[in-house]
């Protein structure tokens, strides 16, 4: 009829249809998805096979303990991601004129999530009391868009991801070691010396972290013998702070040891290569306005730090 709706599958399909699907996807189980979105499993199910009807294919693959998703499914939901990311940020859009709503979803570093988010958050949550925000911390790269994630914290000297991002700020290190640690062995003079010495480091996969200085008129890459080797921020700071070795940190991780003493920098006329702040986002035109209030607040902070 001339004037009515285009004819398309997805027509007797509802926003909440999608939302159902997607759920089902991300937890893999309909009882789980169903208490996600606080509906009856009966209701979850209706409406996944509603769109199943729709599109004349399946989506999913049922069994008495396992959901898993069909070819035709993965790629359906990549697009529902985007869809319901867009409905939901026409939406905030609106809500902003008025006042921030809505869930967030963060992935921070532990120790940019101790040292920075920690003492900070609360202040957010004020400023925007209509939101709720849940951390997620971790040393790990997340998968954005499956776990469903709105922004995360990375802090490298390159963007390593494809995803949007943004620089925040930039983030200096420091090397130093417990009082302890230099009385025994001693305090090096160059950064060669470093070689002599039982040094802690930061690793990614199975690769210990580069540490790189500025030496001989350019950055250099030193030649450190790792005996204590981690992900985990806080567990190599809590070892240095007990004289395990020296340390390479972020600063931010390591002013109040600096500041009371507790750590003395190592090498302090030799600059350690910066690393860079990032946020991390699931999609290039499509930012929720709460994510980029978030990227904001934490914009500040890095900058303040």
């Amino acid at each position: 009829m001339a004037g009515g709706l285009p004819r398309s599958p997805l027509n007797d399909a509802s926003i909440m249809a999608l939302r159902c699907f997607v759920a089902v996807v991300q937890t893999r189980s309909f009882s789980s998805a169903a208490r996600q979105l606080r509906l009856a499993p009966s209701s979850v199910t209706k409406h996944v096979k509603t769109l199943e009807a729709a599109l004349g294919s399946a989506l999913v693959h049922r069994t008495t303990r396992l959901v898993s998703v069909t070819d035709a499914g993965e790629s359906f939901y990549e697009r529902c991601v985007t869809i319901l990311n867009e409905i939901d940020s026409a939406a905030a859009l609106i809500a902003s004129e008025r006042q921030l709503s809505g869930h967030l979803r963060v992935v921070a570093p532990p120790s940019f999530a101790a040292s920075i988010l920690g003492p900070n958050l609360h202040v957010f949550l004020r400023e925007h009391p209509a939101m709720s925000v849940d951390v997620i911390v971790t040393s790990a790269t997340p998968n954005l868009i499956r776990d469903r994630v709105d922004v995360a914290i990375a802090l490298d000297s390159d963007p390593k991801s494809k995803l949007a991002h943004m620089m925040l700020a930039q983030c200096s290190r420091v090397l130093c070691a417990s009082p302890s640690y230099i009385a025994d062995r001693g305090n090096p003079r160059s950064p060669e010396e470093l070689q002599l010495h039982d040094c802690i480091a930061s690793r990614f996969s199975d690769l210990a972290e580069d540490w790189v200085l500025r030496w001989r008129g350019g950055w250099e890459a030193m030649n450190i013998r790792s005996r204590l080797l981690s992900d985990n921020g806080d567990l190599l700071r809590q070892a240095c702070l007990r004289g395990a070795g020296i340390g390479n940190f972020y600063r931010f991780h390591v002013d109040g040891d600096l500041d009371a003493g507790r750590l003395v920098q190592i090498l302090p006329g030799f600059e350690v290569k910066p690393k860079n702040i990032y946020a991390v986002l699931p999609h290039r035109q499509i930012i929720r306005p709460q994510a980029k209030a978030f990227v904001e607040f934490v914009r500040k902070l890095s900058a303040a730090g």
